[in-house]
């Protein structure tokens, strides 16, 4: 790990993703998983307990409610929320299934809001992804500068699936692909029994600041419907909010 400019900082925020893991624990659980002090993880979540974003229950610690109302206040005040969020909801109707609006943040594809009704989907409000693994992540990158996709990139192709390219000439033909036809599909590259379609939302000068994506199971999203039916639903949003977007 990195040396960081203010060491408790980062100890803070190992805290709370250690407790985004797995719910709920004591002191002495969390010390043992992050390799730290009981004295030193026990300031931290009492720092955090008083600040309101950690709560104590029968002698563990879980995080609190107030993540949520910072995550909700982040994402109202981004336009291509305000925007797509509609869009999106309607696509998610007339496909039924899961209908995603996906943003590049820090070289990965967050999922910044989904619409549907499909319980068994793993994809949540604010869940990241590996670009290369995801459908909306490859229409994003498949739609931006060569050198800037280089850089979002980094050093390794990372599997999260069998189905998962990581060969770097694969993915650039899978990319090359994707941008004449303004789509990109995930078949199993992200969760192996799900797939996925996504077209770009882009800036006047063709350069992608998202993208929207409908996802579902595999043996729903095959054949005809991931190929034909879904591809048009999802094209006609994109195109929607593009225009919306960057008229506004």
């Amino acid at each position: 790990m990195g040396a960081y400019p203010v060491g408790a900082t980062e100890t803070t925020f190992r805290v709370v993703d250690e407790l985004t893991t797995v719910e709920r624990a004591g002191v002495t659980e969390l010390a043992d998983r992050l390799d730290l002090s009981k004295g030193g993880v026990h300031n931290h979540l009492r720092t955090l307990e008083q600040l309101g974003y950690v709560i104590r229950e029968d002698g563990e610690y879980r995080l609190g409610l107030r993540f949520l109302d910072l995550g909700s206040r982040i994402r109202a005040r981004e336009k291509l929320y305000q925007v797509a969020r509609p869009h999106v909801e309607r696509l998610a109707e007339s496909s039924g299934e899961t209908a995603s609006l996906v943003v590049e943040e820090q070289g990965e594809a967050v999922y910044v809001f989904s619409a549907g009704s499909d319980v068994d989907d793993p994809i949540r409000d604010g869940g990241r992804a590996p670009l290369h693994a995801c459908a909306g992540g490859k229409a994003i990158l498949a739609n931006k500068p060569e050198r800037e996709r280089d850089e979002l990139l980094g050093d390794e192709l990372a599997p999260r699936t069998e189905r998962t390219t990581t060969d770097r000439d694969e993915l650039a033909s899978q990319l090359r692909t994707a941008r004449d036809q303004r789509l990109a599909f995930d078949r199993g590259e992200l969760s192996p029994d799900r797939r996925a379609v996504a077209a770009p939302i882009l800036t006047d000068a063709d350069v992608a600041v998202g993208a929207v994506s409908v996802s579902g199971p595999t043996d729903r999203m095959s054949g005809k419907r991931l190929d034909e039916d879904m591809p048009g639903l999802v094209i006609s949003c994109a195109n929607s909010v593009t225009v919306e977007f960057v008229s506004s």
